[in-house]
């Protein structure tokens, strides 16, 4: 539903492969270096280049990518290299807790588990598609999909129904959680249970949720001079982008913002969006991770973005 969404927006729609591949090899891609404050593109490892819709960075020197066909990819001291996944489902969202402990979700149901040799399938959780996975430890791990939410706390899932279709999971720890997707406003969860928010952006669909505090909340819609909302610990403030439409977001600091979708990135500096077309009019961009001095973007037939600061 979320493509679909997009096509109305920006009048075109991502193209997503038929065939479901799976990628079990360890082809390598050499690595790349990127002039600082600039966005360049990265090689990645597959032949026929999958779209890659999740990224993660565990620190500078390790950042996990998954997209369609069960691909999942894995930047080592600057090289991307194909991991096994044992899966064909396509890949929506991947989150870390560490390089030994990270988790992978798609359609179907689809929720795997690095334990830092190899991928696995967690089973018995859904049939349903999980969209987003966040967490803020080994044992606080959210994922949302359809209609429903489901927290990991280390030993068993528990789970949270919900109207609409769930895209995206986000907070700043275990008393901050927060839902959102197409339909449903946003949800926070503050330790016990879930309140339905609506932050005032004319519209109750949301591609994404980002937390860096408590009092520091973003959430980004595709409802024009409102394509973000910032939640300050008191009240919600609708920060134009001029038009860029997130599908993800990530942040280095309160001042520090990065968001990206179709073919923009966006940076937030404390006081305005700033839009860039980096990779050029044909990238479709679906999330960005950030670590101290770098940036990771994916998106469509394999693309890989990086920026140094």
């Amino acid at each position: 539903m979320r493509y679909l969404v997009l096509a109305l927006v920006l009048g075109c729609a991502a193209a997503e492969p038929d065939d479901e591949e799976l990628w079990v090899g360890t082809d390598v891609a050499a690595a790349t270096t990127c002039a600082a404050n600039t966005w360049c593109t990265e090689a990645q490892p597959i032949t026929a280049a999958p779209l890659l819709h999740g990224v993660w960075a565990v620190s500078a020197s390790d950042v996990f990518a998954v997209g369609d066909g069960g691909a999942i990819l894995r930047r080592v001291s600057g090289t991307w290299t194909a991991m096994a996944s044992g899966s064909t489902q396509n890949l929506r969202g991947v989150w870390a807790a560490s390089s030994s402990d990270v988790w992978a979700v798609g359609v179907n149901g689809t929720i795997l588990r690095f334990n830092g040799t190899a991928w696995s399938a967690v089973t018995g959780v859904t049939t349903a598609d999980v969209d987003a996975v966040w967490g803020s430890s080994a044992t606080n791990v959210w994922m949302a999909g359809s209609g429903t939410a489901y927290h990991w706390n280390g030993t068993s899932f528990s789970s949270f129904g919900f109207a609409g279709t769930l895209l995206s999971a986000g907070g700043s720890g275990t008393g901050d959680v927060w839902v959102t997707g197409e339909n449903t406003n946003l949800h926070h969860f503050t330790g016990s249970s879930f309140t339905t928010v609506n932050p005032g952006a004319g519209t109750s669909s949301f591609f994404v949720v980002y937390a860096l505090a408590a009092n520091d909340v973003w959430a980004a819609s595709f409802f024009p001079g409102k394509e973000t909302m910032h939640w300050n610990g008191s009240t919600w403030v609708a920060r134009t982008t001029g038009g860029g439409i997130w599908e993800g977001m990530s942040a280095l600091g309160t001042t520090d913002v990065w968001g990206v979708g179709g073919t923009r990135t966006g940076h937030w500096n404390g006081s305005t969006w700033t839009l860039e077309t980096p990779l050029g009019s044909s990238a479709q961009m679906w999330s960005v991770t950030t670590v101290a001095g770098n940036a990771w973007l994916v998106g469509d037939a394999g693309l890989i973005g990086h920026r140094t600061f």
